[in-house]
């Protein structure tokens, strides 16, 4: 019987600051659950909204307990101030965030949190960029850390980047563009590979019907706008990163956090599951409820 993996979510203060977020964390909470509390600094930005060290601050404490780990309120483009912020939430706050490292940076700055004895390590700003740009850095940055510590990927779920490098963990709502899109996403654990196919194009839905029934959906919940299921949408969507998840932690092995006296994710005496990690990041409560629901049929399975 297979250890049956934990739903797991990121969820930003930007978007969940408000009293809705604590009975959401708790019902999240009823099955396995792991959150990535993020700032949502890059959302504030694009959406006029003004972050302080403080309330973010107060909006880690009040959720620590449901909280698997949360990171730093960084500042793209000026590395001394994102430097300045992590040592004002741990020295002020008494918080452990999870730095973070952005493309375009001066190289010192990695250097200086390994040198710290950070041992996970958030990196961000990587939306964007060329793919081959993206891939050399990520070759230098897991050259310069060599084992001393592990990374999350912030908004990265680039398939050939999380083949080619042993993240910890990862983020994105790239998972939500299919059923906003009308588009059907599939990973085949038979082939590794990726299927997207089309809402409502009934020939690629009846080739791939098998498929699509062990996403836990019924291919007819997609042939048509009368018959059209967000909820299954949604469902699938998780369940086909899920399945993603499963086959990019096979393909590198359990990846552990090193020791170090900086821990996000142990630092209320929490064990640090091996990776790869991947949260699914929205900002709607709907449907990172679906998206659990999908989870959870697959944990039953686990279990069976």
């Amino acid at each position: 019987m297979s250890t049956p993996q934990p739903f797991k979510a990121l969820t930003s203060y930007a978007y969940f600051r408000t009293p809705i977020f604590a009975p959401f964390l708790e019902e999240l909470h009823v099955g396995p659950t792991q959150v990535f509390g993020d700032s949502g600094a890059h959302s504030a930005r694009t959406l006029g909204i003004t972050l302080t060290v403080e309330d973010y601050a107060a909006w880690c404490h009040q959720h620590d307990r449901r909280l698997t780990l949360y990171a730093n309120l960084d500042v793209i483009g000026a590395p001394e101030a994102t430097w300045r912020n992590q040592k004002r939430l741990e020295q002020e706050h008494g918080l452990e965030p999870i730095p973070v490292f952005h493309t375009g940076e001066p190289w010192h700055w990695l250097e200086r949190y390994l040198d710290e004895g950070y041992t996970y390590i958030a990196l961000g700003k990587l939306l964007g960029n060329p793919l081959p740009d993206v891939l050399t850095w990520l070759d230098k940055v897991f050259r310069i850390a060599d084992g001393r510590a592990v990374f999350h990927g912030f908004g990265l779920t680039v398939d050939r980047a999380l083949r080619e490098f042993p993240f910890y963990s990862v983020d994105s709502s790239t998972w939500t563009a299919g059923f906003r899109f009308g588009i059907i996403r599939l990973f085949d654990n038979a082939t590794g590979r990726w299927v997207t196919l089309l809402q409502r194009d009934r020939q690629a839905l009846l080739q791939h019907r098998d498929l699509i029934r062990h996403h836990h959906a019924n291919p007819l919940a997609f042939a048509s706008k009368a018959t059209q299921d967000n909820t299954a949408a949604a469902v699938t969507a998780a369940v086909a990163w899920r399945r993603f998840e499963a086959y990019i932690r096979a393909r590198h092995g359990p990846i552990a956090i090193p020791p170090g006296p900086h821990n996000a994710v142990t630092r209320n005496g929490a064990q640090a599951a091996p990776g790869l990690h991947l949260y699914l990041a929205e900002s709607t409560t709907t449907n990172l409820r679906r998206a659990a629901g999908g989870v959870r049929t697959l944990q039953q399975e686990a279990r069976a």
